[in-house]
């Protein structure tokens, strides 16, 4: 089977729907069917990193309107379907990728997906009658459609109120980890020497500096922290546009010197941070305003891989990402004094932290590897649509 991938982020950009299509590319390449993508181009590094993959990867420009990217993005997919004649086009976001397969599949007769990730559908720029009317055409569009958890499912439904064709298309299939990269091995000597973290035990959060994510929380839980845990250092990689907030807030509460604000870190380099903290901790939390929450969580499952002890929140889907008591902890992400209390258990306890981490790992290898999660795709998909056209 021909598969094309048409996706808003692609490697080496960084972001849960940049990772779900290049590893989903990667996984049908390897159940051997013939794989090319569409994405734009975002870094200047892109065409390096394409060179050295085993599937086509196929860059457009970067349009930043939100009118004419959608135009842009059917035009350059037909372009692709009319030369190679897809057997199934699989958008990895309903807009601009999904909306553009929906014209171009109804076009040429082609099977195709749409994947539901979360914050993408609930975006108040999405909320006038031209765009609900453009997500609603998606949806009904496509013969499948992947939910990253059953929360997100769940919200979709909500979404879209009344499109009740949707519910025998949807399935749920989780995100997953590459394990033999996220392995665990010791604290990095290179990261420990350059940030003095020598003699400290190590909290991280590895995600997108912006509000919903709870950085925030946990700088407001570590004075409680530090009295129990004197050497505890905070770690925070990312950037984004609530760091301004986030460094201010420490500073209020001089915890400046308790805190290590990395920037952005590339994929590369992030098993290094993992395995060089105690604990991952995101206690990321709803903001319906903005229509931000978050639909599952894969830096929960990164974590786990490298056998560390995890603490996510009890709302969205983090509950679907982390099991409680098992591969990590469920928080109130609005209370500090329960994230201290979870981080100190923790902490303080290195064989729980231990036993968490082995489970969490475990439960990596079994359930949330890639190998698994694209056998799940082309059994609902490829291999189901050849047997519905004999």
């Amino acid at each position: 089977m021909r598969v094309l991938i048409a996706t808003p982020d692609f490697p080496l950009w960084d972001g849960g729907i940049a990772t779900v299509a290049y590893e989903v590319a990667k996984g049908l390449h390897e159940l051997d069917h013939t794989v090319d993508v569409l994405a734009p181009a975002q870094m200047d590094a892109d065409h390096d990193f394409d060179l050295g993959l085993p599937f086509n990867v196929h860059r457009i420009k970067n349009v930043k309107d939100h009118y004419l990217k959608a135009y842009y993005h059917t035009f350059k997919l037909d372009q692709l379907v009319r030369k190679h004649k897809y057997d199934l086009i699989m958008a990895q976001s309903w807009y601009p990728s999904g909306i553009a397969a929906s014209r171009v599949a109804k076009k040429y007769g082609v099977n195709m997906s749409v994947t539901v990730h979360g914050n993408e559908i609930l975006n108040p720029r999405y909320n006038s009658f031209y765009w609900q009317r453009k997500m609603r055409a998606v949806f009904r569009r496509a013969k499948h459609i992947f939910c990253v958890s059953q929360y997100t499912a769940q919200k979709l439904i909500d979404r879209l109120g009344g499109l009740s064709e949707i519910d025998d298309k949807i399935k749920i299939v989780y995100n997953g980890v590459d394990f033999k990269y996220f392995t665990p091995s010791g604290p990095d000597k290179q990261l420990v020497d350059k940030y003095g973290l020598t003699g400290n035990k190590i909290i991280l959060t590895l995600a997108r500096l912006v509000e919903r994510k709870g950085h925030d929380m946990v700088i407001r839980a570590l004075p409680r922290i530090k009295e129990s845990i004197p050497n505890v250092k905070y770690i925070i990689c990312g950037k984004g546009n609530y760091e301004h907030t986030l460094k201010d807030l420490a500073a209020s509460l001089s915890l400046t010197n308790d805190i290590i604000f990395t920037g952005f870190i590339p994929n590369d380099m992030r098993v290094r941070y993992y395995n060089s903290c105690d604990l991952y901790i995101m206690p990321s939390r709803e903001i319906l305003g903005k229509g931000d929450i978050e639909g599952f969580g894969i830096t929960y499952l990164e974590a786990n891989a490298c056998e560390k002890p995890v603490i996510g929140s009890n709302i969205g889907g983090t509950s679907e990402a982390i099991i409680e008591d098992v591969s990590g902890f469920l928080v109130n992400p609005l209370d500090s004094n329960e994230i201290a209390r979870k981080c100190i258990d923790l902490l303080s306890n290195p064989a729980l932290a231990e036993k968490v981490g082995v489970r969490g790992r475990n439960r990596i290898v079994d359930e949330f590897n890639w190998d698994n999660i694209c056998r799940q795709i082309e059994k609902m998909t490829i291999v189901n649509d050849i047997t519905h056209t004999k």
